[in-house]
């Protein structure tokens, strides 16, 4: 059994379509949730991003990575699933723990 079975994993599972948004979406994971490792698993037609118990997810840090105006519900489309209980605000998303 490998580590990340182990652990309790959440974040989204995004489409593998628009290279730019999964970067960007893996690059913003990092910087938003400092204190916590990030896992990524590309399953060629869709990437798991995703950490232990919370993942946070920012609108700025978004526009940032992608270097335009982006608004987090862009990513909807490409959002094919997800792991955990999603809290969505204007400018962040959080994933954590149900319960």
């Amino acid at each position: 059994m490998t580590e990340e079975a182990t652990l309790k994993l959440v974040g989204p599972i995004i489409r593998g379509v628009d290279d730019d948004i999964i970067n960007a979406v893996i690059d913003a994971a990092e910087e938003d949730n400092p204190d916590r490792e990030i896992y990524v698993e590309d399953r060629s037609g869709y990437v798991r991003v995703q950490a232990e118990k919370e993942f946070v997810l920012t609108q700025r840090t978004m526009v940032e990575k992608l270097g335009r105006p982006f608004r987090l519900s862009e990513l909807e489309p490409s959002l094919v699933s997800f792991a955990g209980r999603l809290t969505t605000l204007d400018d962040k998303w959080e994933w954590a723990l149900k319960g």
